[in-house]
């Protein structure tokens, strides 16, 4: 008998195509996959960016340095989201001190204060005006400039050339010189028409520390000169506190109000907690006051748990 010979015994090409297969994705899944946290940037170098962000446009809206604008982001509290683009920065308030930024991916809205440090005092137009114009008090607006810009001749006190005519053209941001101006018309030419600007206008007794309602004013025409701090038609009340007992008559005036945090120290807001199919709706009590964006410390007002949570609006609250 011929002994045959033994026969190897070879896998077929299907089983070898489904091993190459999973053994290619599986080494596709090892080298390329990384954890979503790899990419994420701290918060600050975040915060280093939102700074630098809020600098550059406070000093072009302030007419300022950026060194001049002190960004208020150390509390660790206060947690910026990784923005896939810059922020957008505005400065929605009139009082200077608070800058709003909005992310769009991911969709977050925060409140920044700010601080301008002073400088030299100065007045800039806010509108181009032409020679033979006369100068009324809303043509200016007052701000600190940097020493690079301090003139000798800069006015300092607006009543000393309220009514005087330009002899030259000017700018809007340009500041205010007293070589701008011909001589006082000041008994010397015809009647000049009063201004008329919007205002408004409280309706009733409005405490200190209150926030701001928009049914306590009414909307009206002032004549004559009006202070230059008028808060105008866009003003968001809700965000906006009264620093001095406001009086039935007064015009609101930036100097009168700050802005309001978004929740107080103990009060309570009611939230609700999903969990899976179910929705929980519980009264929590504010640990301090907070604007937008800031993460608090509230207390369940019925068990007494300390729960963590992040302002998302006025008198809003989302329990992280």
């Amino acid at each position: 008998m011929i002994a045959q010979p033994a026969r190897l015994k070879i896998p077929s090409a299907s089983l070898f195509t489904r091993q190459a297969v999973l053994f290619w994705g599986l080494s596709l899944i090892v080298f390329c996959w990384v954890p979503s946290h790899a990419y994420a940037r701290d918060q600050e170098s975040i915060k280093a960016d939102a700074t630098s962000q809020i600098q550059a446009a406070a000093a072009l809206a302030y007419y300022t340095q950026p060194q001049n604008v002190e960004v208020r982001l150390a509390d660790k509290r206060l947690v910026l989201p990784d923005c896939s683009d810059p922020f957008e920065v505005t400065f929605p308030f009139s009082d200077r001190a608070t800058a709003q930024l909005d992310c769009f991916v991911p969709a977050w809205r925060g409140f920044i204060q700010i601080r301008l440090r002073e400088g030299s005092a100065a007045f800039r137009y806010n509108l181009p005006l032409n020679p033979g114009d006369t100068l009324r008090r809303n043509h200016v607006i007052r701000q600190s400039i940097s020493t690079e810009d301090d003139r000798v001749d800069r006015v300092t006190v607006l009543e000393d050339v309220l009514d005087r005519i330009l002899k030259q053209p000017v700018k809007v941001g340009e500041i205010l010189l007293e070589s701008h101006f011909a001589g006082s018309i000041k008994g010397s030419s015809p009647k000049i028409e009063q201004d008329e600007v919007g205002a408004w206008v409280a309706n009733e007794i409005i405490p200190r520390g209150s926030r701001l309602d928009q049914r306590s004013f009414s909307w009206g025409i002032i004549t004559g000169r009006a202070p230059t701090d008028l808060i105008h038609q866009d003003a968001q009340f809700p965000m906006l506190e009264a620093l001095r007992d406001i009086m039935p008559g007064d015009k609101l005036r930036r100097s009168a109000v700050k802005m309001a945090p978004a929740v107080r120290k103990n009060e309570e807001i009611r939230v609700s907690i999903v969990r899976g199919p179910l929705t929980v709706t519980n009264v929590v009590r504010v640990g301090r006051d907070a604007t937008i964006g800031e993460t608090i410390e509230v207390t369940n007002a019925e068990s007494g748990r300390q729960l963590r949570a992040r302002v998302t609006g006025i008198g809003q609250v989302e329990i992280l």
